[in-house]
Order: C-alpha cells, then sequence, then structure tokens
C-alpha cells in the first residue's frame, strides 16, 4: 500500500469523544438486557436459547432475500440426514456456525480482540460456505465464490450499488488495522460501540466477492455477546430484517466521504458514522423491548388462552383449553415435577396423563426421558410465533 493509501483510511476507528446521544444509549442497554434475563428461569432461557438460533438464521438470511421456514429449519436441527442438509440449505448452515463459533468462543473468555481478528473473520466465512456446491457458489460475474478467500487480486474488484469499496489489494491491510482501532479499551460502553462500529466498516471494506452481509451480522452478534449483552435471548438480525431499508440506506450513507472541515478527520463522514451507529444502538434497544414485552407474564397469559382457543395445530391434536395456564407455569418456573403440571391443568387422573402426552408429542411440553419426574418448557416454532407475535416477520 502506498503511504497515501494509508493515510486515506487512518482514521477508521471510534473518535474519543461520542455523542450524547450515542453514550446514553449505550449506558441504558446492559441494564434492559439485565432486566430480560432475571424474567427467564434458566430452562425457559435455553429453550429459548435455541428457538433464537431459528429466528437469527431466518432473519439474516431473509435480509438477502433468501426466505426458509423457520419450523423446517427448527426440524432440520435434529435431522438425521445433517450432512446433506447443511450443504442443501444455507440458513440450517448459518444455525450450525452459529452454534459452533459460540461454543468455541466460550472457551476462549475475555479476548475481545480475536473477536476483530481477520482469521475470525475468514473461518465464519469458510464455515458458511464450504459445505455448498459450486452451482450455488456461482456469482452474476460467472466467477465461483470460494469460501473463506479475502478479495485480494485485481481481478477481486466490485462495485456494490453505488459503492466501491477499497481496493483489493488494501482488504487485509484494513481488516488488520481495524482490528488494532477497536480492541483498545476495556470500557463496557466503547466496547458495544466499537462492535457496531466495527459493523459498518466491514460492511463497507466487502472483504468478500459476496456473504458479506451474514458474516457481518453474525460477528456483531458475537461480539455482543462477549460483551454480555445475552444475544442469546433476543436477535439483531431479526430488528435489521424488520428495518431492513432503513438498515441498507445508513449503511450506505455512511459509506459517504467527508462533508466540510467540521464533519470528522480522514475522508469518512463522521456524522453518517455516528447516525449509523445510533441506528443500530435503536435496534438493539427494541429488539431487548420486544422480548421483555412478549416474555410479560400477564400479556403471555392471554396470548396462551387465545392460542389454545384458536391454534389450528393445538386443536387437530386434541389438546384442551384448561392446559394454558399449566403450559404458563412451566415457561416461568422453567420446569415442574409432573403431578405438579397434571395439578395445573385442572383436570382429574387419566385426562391430565392423556393431556400431557398429547403436549409432550406436540412438542409444548419436553419430557427428558419418558419416565422423567419433571417435564420443561417446548418451544417449537409453530407454537412461538402464536405467543410471540411477529417473531418470524415475512415481507
Amino acid at each position: 500500500m502506498t503511504l497515501a493509501t494509508v493515510e486515506t483510511w487512518l482514521d477508521l476507528g471510534l473518535p474519543e469523544r461520542l455523542p450524547h446521544a450515542i453514550t446514553d444509549k449505550a449506558d441504558s442497554l446492559p441494564a434492559k438486557v439485565a432486566f430480560l434475563t432475571g424474567r427467564l428461569a434458566p430452562v425457559t432461557a435455553s429453550r429459548l436459547a435455541e428457538l433464537l438460533f431459528v429466528t437469527n438464521s431466518y432473519c439474516s438470511n431473509l435480509i438477502e432475500g433468501q426466505l426458509c421456514e423457520p419450523f423446517a429449519l427448527q426440524k432440520s436441527q435434529k435431522a438425521s440426514n445433517r450432512e446433506r442438509t447443511l450443504a442443501q440449505d444455507p440458513a440450517v448452515r448459518h444455525m450450525a456456525v452459529q452454534r459452533l463459533f459460540e461454543r468455541v468462543l466460550r472457551r476462549k473468555r475475555h479476548d475481545f480482540s480475536l473477536l476483530f481478528s481477520p482469521g475470525l473473520i475468514t473461518a465464519l466465512h469458510r464455515r458458511l460456505f464450504n459445505s455448498t456446491d459450486e452451482n450455488s457458489r456461482l456469482l452474476p460475474s460467472g466467477r465461483v465464490l470460494i469460501p473463506g478467500q479475502l478479495r485480494s487480486g485485481p481481478d477481486d474488484e466490485v462495485i456494490v450499488g453505488t459503492h466501491a469499496p477499497p481496493r483489493a489489494t488494501s482488504v487485509m491491510w484494513i481488516l488488520e488495522h481495524l482490528q488494532k482501532v477497536y480492541v483498545g479499551t476495556e470500557d463496557p460502553r466503547r466496547r458495544l460501540v466499537a462492535a457496531l462500529a466495527y459493523h459498518h466498516r466491514l460492511a463497507w471494506l466487502h472483504p468478500f466477492l459476496d456473504g458479506n452481509g451474514r458474516v457481518a451480522r453474525m460477528v456483531t452478534h458475537l461480539q455482543l455477546n462477549e460483551i454480555g449483552l445475552q444475544t442469546h435471548l433476543w436477535s439483531l438480525s431479526r430488528g435489521l430484517a424488520h428495518r431492513r431499508d432503513e438498515y441498507y440506506r445508513v449503511l450506505a450513507m455512511a459509506d459517504r466521504l467527508r462533508e466540510g472541515g467540521c464533519a470528522g478527520r480522514g475522508q469518512m463522514s463522521q456524522k453518517h458514522f455516528f447516525a449509523f451507529i445510533e441506528f443500530m444502538l435503536d435496534v438493539c434497544h427494541g429488539q431487548v423491548d420486544y422480548m421483555t414485552e412478549a416474555l410479560n407474564r400477564d400479556r403471555l397469559r392471554e396470548r396462551l388462552i387465545r392460542s389454545f382457543r384458536t391454534n389450528e395445530n393445538l386443536l387437530a391434536a386434541g389438546i384442551r383449553q384448561e392446559s394454558a395456564p399449566a403450559v404458563l407455569a412451566l415457561l416461568l418456573q422453567g420446569a415442574l415435577p409432573r403431578s405438579e403440571f397434571k395439578t395445573f391443568t385442572g383436570l382429574t387422573s387419566r385426562p391430565a396423563i392423556n393431556e400431557l402426552s398429547r403436549l409432550v408429542k406436540a412438542g409444548i411440553v419436553v419430557s427428558p426421558t419418558p419416565k422423567s419426574r419433571t417435564v420443561e418448557p417446548g418451544l417449537p416454532s409453530w407454537f412461538a410465533q402464536d405467543i410471540f407475535p411477529g417473531l418470524h416477520l415475512r415481507f
């Protein structure tokens, strides 16, 4: 790289002083997440996390214009022909990759710099695409996407809409530079802002010929989880899918060049960069608020009662309306003795046993073993969509 090229992008990091609108929202988000976490019994939190693997994949792929069925995705997590399923369905691979990297990163806690490393970025991309056949990686240009391969040569120059990303020969240097400028703080508030800012910088850089959006969203998910924001209990990708047009617009605006001498250092617009970060914070707040509201006890009871009266799957399975209070108690407490669950249904012994069997078969109640003395809540996607309105939105 020439000195001029280096100087052009020297100010890709965060300014020392941030607008109050950003710092205030960054300050208040962890408390909201803590409140949400406190509403959930551990077992229910675990079931919700499993459901949100589906939500994250569904919504991230929906942003890219790829529609999949959430219930089919949930079933695929237990599919016996898993390798074939992974190769055929990008949404299923997305879930598998998220699960893998969350597990790996749990063993490397407190290494915040790892989450900004070029190695992590390329490994995510490789895992997302390395099970696919060549036809599915065929690009409009006629080239074939190579999983994990950064843009690096003269044939790798691209135009994305009206945006011309940095030259391919500078991609690795800029990734290494971004890692240096975004990990130099222990302040949780600035780490949160850094993760959201990095989301733009990664999208702006466009390090791969394709797949950059999915990689950027998964990286941000992992980064927010690392700083304690419990992203297994709410979905950033859901919020971005819900505001997809605005998401694309603020990303594009933050690509713009600096407007006037007071709009920041370097060539890129600081004003629009801050607007993007604030937008991302608003999305985070909105999704934590959504899940907190969805788990409000009174409203959850209302939705459960309605679902048990009207849901076609429940009616077809012969499940009784009287079971709604028992399922509510199970969701709130996370686990119940079988005998206590049956008592909550208000049914006598034999009908209660039969009802529990129907609920287990439907997946709404989970029995760890056939003779387990306790039962746990289940959240099949078709049922979750009924009791958590708009969880899996459609365009």
